[in-house]
């Protein structure tokens, strides 16, 4: 079964592709979950373990993911930002008759999706954030920029964060020169790419 899984999601140029075993060692990964997840390449994540890949703080997340998986017999879907852009991962615990070893099955893409039945599946946030291109903005910024991707005004900006107009318009001078001079509907883009909430601004770094 897992030789046909390969196949099907390594042909599949949307969706990110995953097996991940109950030690955390990536033992497949096809070239979308790479350049998603790592901006790399398959063979610079498999037969690694995550906490390599990662880090400890988000392998740790992962791996009580997993554990949660496998106490409740529930599938995940989890949402995390990766290199400044928003990715969603359903999680799905699989076996084979003839295999000992528990597999976790990673199917990722980019975005947010609504899934046809949200009662089968537990969503999980995660508590860290991979900025990429957003990384120099300050928590502040971070915030604002959130509230451009939503459409609201100077104005409307500075009553959500309870500061003058004038304090709202610098920190868009701000973020304009970190991103190298984008307008205004750029910075919405960025903004909308990483699926950008005002609580984001709150998880730690990665």
């Amino acid at each position: 079964m897992l030789g046909k899984l390969h196949q099907l999601f390594d042909e599949d140029p949307g969706t990110g592709f995953t097996l991940v075993n109950q030690k955390g060692v990536v033992t497949f990964t096809n070239a979308r979950a790479a350049h998603l997840f790592i901006r790399g390449r398959p063979e610079d994540a498999i037969g690694r373990s995550l906490a390599e890949i990662f880090g400890e703080d988000w392998a740790a997340e992962r791996m009580n993911v997993f554990r949660r998986i496998h106490k409740t017999g529930q599938p995940v879907i989890s949402r995390h930002i990766r290199h400044g852009v928003q990715i969603q991962s359903t999680i799905r615990l699989i076996t084979e008759p003839d295999e000992n070893e528990l597999t976790y099955l990673v199917l990722t893409v980019e975005g947010e999706h609504d899934p046809s039945d949200p009662a089968q599946f537990e969503i999980i946030e995660s508590k860290y954030v991979h900025l990429g291109p957003l990384g120099s903005l300050t928590k502040r910024e971070l915030e604002v920029l959130s509230l451009i991707g939503h459409g609201l005004s100077t104005p409307d900006m500075a009553r959500v964060l309870y500061r003058s107009p004038r304090t709202i318009e610098r920190h868009c001078d701000s973020i304009r020169t970190k991103l190298n001079g984008a307008s205004r509907v750029q910075m919405a883009e960025f903004a909308h790419r990483a699926g950008l909430r005002l609580e984001d601004g709150q998880l730690k770094r990665l």
